[in-house]
């Protein structure tokens, strides 16, 4: 049995409407699917970003203070690498490390020596302006000191067709201190 057409339309115009057809359903159908994968993207990096500073701070709260130590805390926290993979600019340098007042706020102005020297301040006063209670860990776009958003940038290019920027949100945990490195049988002061 022959296929059915209509019999308005003869063979030869019919030819190519296939192609026309795939081509205006594709466009859809790839825009969608790499709608997906940057969708699934984005909440990959928010997840990592927010675990990276969480590790970040748990670790700094019982670890030394010093930038030997900020370092290894940073690069630990970023999972043994320099760069968060699919993650662009986001490098340890973008991991900040802030030790803070009792407030939550303000950081510790003149740190101390070492981690018992931490104790004596914070036992003489513990609201005083170098008594560290805790750490504040952030991810920022521009390193120390001011903390600007991380923009998210698209693999695919779908951000052009998106008006205004997109950015994360600030990725910040803030951790009471624990032992900062201290040696419960060190008893006496810095060395």
């Amino acid at each position: 049995m022959p296929a059915i057409r209509p019999h308005f339309l003869p063979l030869k115009a019919q030819r190519g409407a296939t192609a026309v057809e795939f081509a205006g359903v594709a466009v859809f159908f790839f825009t969608y699917l790499f709608a997906m994968f940057e969708l699934a993207r984005a909440l990959y990096l928010w997840n990592t970003m927010t675990e990276v500073t969480r590790r970040a701070a748990r670790a700094a709260a019982v670890a030394d203070f010093d930038d030997a130590a900020k370092q290894a805390i940073r690069r630990h926290a970023m999972f043994d690498t320099n760069r968060l993979p699919l993650a662009g600019d986001v490098t340890i340098e973008k991991l900040e490390i802030d030790y803070l007042q009792a407030d939550g706020a303000t950081p510790v102005t003149a740190l101390p020596l070492c981690p018992t020297e931490n104790l004596v301040n914070c036992t003489a006063n513990p609201n005083g302006p170098s008594c560290i209670r805790f750490v504040r860990v952030r991810v920022c776009l521009d390193g120390p000191g001011s903390c600007s958003q991380v923009p998210y940038t698209t693999m695919s290019g779908l951000e052009n067709f998106v008006p205004g920027s997109l950015s994360f949100p600030r990725f910040t945990t803030i951790s009471p201190v624990g032992s900062l490195g201290r040696t419960p049988s060190v008893t006496s002061t810095c060395p």
